[in-house]
């Protein structure tokens, strides 16, 4: 429902999920500003039904109009991430899921470790989901060893038993830095198997992008 918020969701035991997004954004809207794109492959496998674990691989490029400022697209990184749901959805009065993810830069000493925390509820037709994040880099490569905090959170409408309307918001803080953006997002699942997400993120705060568009379209096996 939700392409920067993870939602209270795991994939059922023995069942596999792959899903492909696409993230376009840009520091401000000047023809002289960078377009950056980031392309992920994930792969996700239900250990238990409350439990799953997945592996990204992430490509990233860069159009700019300078010639000399261009990066190829490229494998950018690796992740493997798990998720774990404490109890069935609606059972506690606040729906709790741990996050928990690891990621390797290619070719570079960068490491990072995030932990979210997702909570969310249902009242009838709305659902509302939270995301509180902690991350920290480390590495040869990596200047300074900072913990990174920041959010996801969304609101989202079923207008259809097959599409959802919403609004979401996503950021960090870092460096005494916002970044802050909001936006609205749909998502479509003409099958309980096939899903189609998009959110058009805008830049709140100077630090953030101008836009952060994303699309993610998956498929369970």
């Amino acid at each position: 429902m939700f392409t920067y918020t993870y939602e209270y969701k795991t994939t059922p035991q023995g069942r596999t999920a792959v899903e492909l997004w696409h993230t376009e954004s840009r520091d401000d809207w000047s023809s002289s500003t960078a377009q950056r794109l980031e392309h992920i492959l994930e792969v996700e496998h239900g250990l238990t039904d409350n439990w799953d674990a997945a592996l990204y691989t992430v490509f990233t490029d860069v159009a700019s109009p300078n010639p000399s400022e261009d990066q190829e697209f490229e494998l950018h990184e690796m992740k493997l991430e798990t998720r774990y749901r404490f109890a069935d959805r609606g059972e506690w009065p606040v729906d709790v899921e741990a996050y928990g993810e690891f990621a390797k830069e290619f070719g570079e000493s960068v490491y990072e470790v995030e932990a979210k925390a997702i909570v969310a509820r249902d009242f009838d037709e709305l659902t509302a989901a939270l995301n509180l994040i902690g991350a920290v880099e480390f590495g040869r490569n990596v200047p300074e060893t900072e913990v990174e905090v920041g959010w996801a959170a969304g609101v989202t409408y079923e207008v259809h038993a097959k599409l959802n309307l919403g609004v979401e918001t996503f950021g960090a803080i870092a460096e005494d830095e916002v970044e802050a953006s909001l936006g609205p997002s749909f998502a479509f699942a003409p099958t309980s198997s096939f899903w189609l997400t998009a959110t058009a993120g805008f830049g709140l705060t100077d630090a953030a992008a101008a836009f952060a568009g994303r699309l993610i379209v998956g498929i369970e096996l």
